[in-house]
């Protein structure tokens, strides 16, 4: 670049280490030739390498600002392959002569910059004062080199410095023949075949360069700066004006002039390097603190501006977080702040519009529960992806109540939808899911959905086994066995995701017939009890479950009798003589397993009573051991159990099961199990009864 490039170094000689002097080495012909070696060491000098690309394009950009350029362009050039070959940074500032190049390259953390505020004649603000910018160039490819013209008197001079990664303590000043006709640098960066410059090819790169010369660029408007042929401009870029965010700052801070602020700057569009920037006052990017802001909703760059980071180092910007938390933590606490504020403004904007256009999925009318969060979390997520949303009515439409419809059911569609439907960045995606992630909206919209589908389901099979008509035609083997396998959690919320246990089939039959009888079916079993007709039988099921852990095994056995069946003595003898018979099994016995036997009805004889309600025992526990237990409970109790655990989550819901709401459930999600009459419209069920 056009400024003087500073380096650290101390010249290579014979007398010593520390001694800095220019040792001219012979040459055969041409101008001598003088090398440095810089006495910081290898190591120092490598961790250059480490730095972000884009901070490093952003320092070459500013030695050349440091040295009035008005012109600056950074550009990418590539191989046939594509692959990023060479980054070359030329402007037209006062360049540097051979005597400027020696001062300036061969001493690390020592500058011309470091005792002035401004450029060469007092132009503009100077940004560098450390004398490591150009090692920043490490971090884009292994060997640097500089070309650059001035101008002494009337005539133009013309010197090149040459670094190199494999030898990165050597530094090669040469006098040449000026290369241009104007003042000016060109700097070449070579880059290894091999070394990805993702941060330098990302669609967003020349927006993440603009945020750090923003003030810069809008403070000296006829200075213009282009990557890869694209001029940087902030104006194209930025959403309204800057806002200064005042800061609760910590006492020791009060004697500041002008005192520290956050100045906070919003964008149009995504950008990947979401840093807080550290200022002077002026606004000019020093480096960078902390972690990526994340934020599903506003992209911008927040700017903390003091006097106080005047001249910091690069140690000294890794500091910070010691020499200055509670600055730190005073302007965090006011771009999360604002950052609230700010999001709600947008996302009232983006829903006053959807009204207008007469989308907006949702009425005026004061909502709770359930109702409300999901809401909320529409207003989130349609708010992040506004700038996807089709501009035709019927598809921005369509769009809109895809999202909806994903909250209200299955808010694992949602991401889907907003990556194949709405074509969502993975970076707008991923900030997305962090703020859903972080408000937890979607797990309690999940959560809400399954206890409202499981209140559904409990008033739907009320009302099957409630109306004659219907408990008479529910056939067990296609219909109410396969709902209730959906639906384990009737039994306790372990069971619900537990599967059936192959290896207990063979026991369970050998002693099915003895105990239970002809008319017990094991479940897996179901597909060969037909009749002459070819609809499914009706039969007494046996559904059984088994779960693991690493200190216990559960297994779950429920004999479903049929609605029509009143179990009484005899059946209640049957399935303890059952239970016995199979953990007295010798495969089972002895092996510590516990296991639930229940025998589950439409209704039971009051003979069985004294056996199913005995004191200091649960209702419907008839025989307990120390490894198993066996219950008798109707489905009425059942379904009263099941709908207590939920009485606390129906009333935050503000849920009401209404005849219509469970009738439409049962035929949306159980469409395949119900009667006949059930899975008709009301017109259509009448007239089937009457026939």
């Amino acid at each position: 670049m056009s400024g003087e490039h500073n380096t650290e170094g101390a010249a290579r000689t014979g007398v010593g280490a520390g001694v800095v002097s220019a040792a001219a080495l012979p040459a055969q012909s041409g101008p001598p030739l003088t090398e440095f070696e810089l006495s910081v060491g290898e190591r120092k000098i490598l961790q250059f390498k480490k730095k972000p690309q884009i901070t490093a394009v952003a320092e070459l950009v500013w030695n050349a600002l440091d040295a009035n350029a008005t012109e600056v362009h950074v550009e990418l050039r590539r191989s046939s392959m594509t692959a990023i070959t060479d980054v070359v940074v030329t402007d037209n500032g006062h360049g540097m002569t051979l005597e400027r190049a020696r001062t300036a390259f061969q001493a690390f953390g020592n500058t011309w910059k470091s005792s002035r505020t401004h450029t060469e004649g007092g132009e503009r603000i100077l940004h560098g004062r450390n004398g490591e910018g150009r090692l920043f160039a490490f971090a884009l490819g292994d060997q640097l080199t500089w070309e650059s013209t001035a101008k002494v008197g009337d005539t133009l001079v013309g010197v090149q410095i040459r670094g190199n990664a494999d030898h990165a303590t050597i530094w090669q000043i040469e006098e040449t023949e000026p290369t241009r006709e104007k003042p000016g640098t060109a700097v070449r960066i070579s880059v290894p075949q091999g070394k990805p410059l993702n941060s330098l090819e990302r669609d967003d790169a020349a927006a993440n360069l603009t945020a750090k010369l923003a003030f810069y660029l809008r403070a000296y408007p006829h200075v213009r700066v282009t990557f890869d042929g694209k001029r940087l401009d902030p104006s194209d870029i930025m959403v309204g004006e800057p806002v200064d965010l005042q800061l609760d700052l910590p006492e020791e801070y009060a004697g500041e002039d002008p005192p520290p602020v956050v100045t906070f700057v919003e964008w149009n569009k995504r950008m990947g390097d979401r840093k807080m920037l550290i200022c002077n006052a002026d606004g000019i990017a020093l480096g960078e603190h902390g972690s990526d802001w994340s934020d599903g909703i506003i992209s911008f760059t927040p700017y903390l501006r003091a006097n106080l980071f005047n001249g910091l180092s690069v140690d000294d910007l890794h500091g910070l977080t010691m020499s200055h938390a509670g600055l730190l933590d005073a302007a965090v606490k006011a771009v999360q702040k604002h950052l609230a504020v700010r999001g709600a403004q947008i996302s009232a904007e983006v829903v006053r519009q959807l009204k207008t256009e007469g989308i907006y999925p949702y009425d005026d009318q004061p909502v709770t529960g359930a109702l409300a969060i999901e809401r909320q979390t529409f207003d989130v997520v349609v708010t992040a992806a506004r700038h996807a949303l089709p501009n035709k009515r019927a598809a921005r439409s369509l769009s809109v109540n895809l999202i909806r419809t994903a909250l209200e059911s299955n808010p694992s569609d949602l991401h889907t939808i907003l990556e194949k439907v709405l074509a969502l960045s993975d970076d707008d995606r991923r900030h997305l899911k962090n703020l859903l992630d972080s408000t937890d909206l979607t797990h309690v919209i999940g959560a809400a959905t399954t206890v409202t589908n499981r209140l559904n389901f409990i008033q739907a099979l009320r009302k099957i086994l409630a109306d004659d008509h219907l408990r008479k035609n529910l056939r067990e083997v296609d219909q109410l066995h396969p709902m209730v396998a959906k639906n384990l959690w009737l039994f306790g919320e372990d069971w619900n995701m537990t599967r059936s246990e192959l290896g207990l089939t063979n026991v369970l039959q050998a002693h099915l017939e003895d105990h239970l009888g002809e008319d017990v079916v094991l479940e897996h079993e179901l597909e060969a009890v037909t009749q002459p007709d070819g609809r499914s039988g009706r039969v007494d099921i046996l559904l059984f479950r088994s779960r693991r852990d690493d200190n216990s095994t559960e297994r779950l056995v429920v004999e479903l009798k049929r609605p029509t069946v009143k179990v009484g003595p005899k059946e209640l003898d049957q399935i303890k003589g059952y239970a016995r018979a199979i953990v007295d099994d010798p495969q089972y016995s002895g092996v510590g397993s516990k296991w639930r036997f229940y025998l589950v009805t439409y209704d039971y004889s009051e003979k069985i009573l004294r056996d199913i309600r005995q004191k200091d025992r649960p209702a419907g526990l008839a025989d307990v051991q120390d490894d198993y237990e066996v219950w008798v409970k109707s489905w009425g109790e059942i379904l009263d159990a099941a709908e207590k655990k939920l009485r606390f989550f129906q009333e935050q819901l503000n849920y009401e099961a209404t005849d219509d709401r469970v009738t439409q459930h049962l035929r949306e999600s159980y469409s395949h199990f119900i009667p006949d009459a059930l899975a008709q419209p009301q017109g259509q069920a009448e007239e089937t009864r009457e026939q």
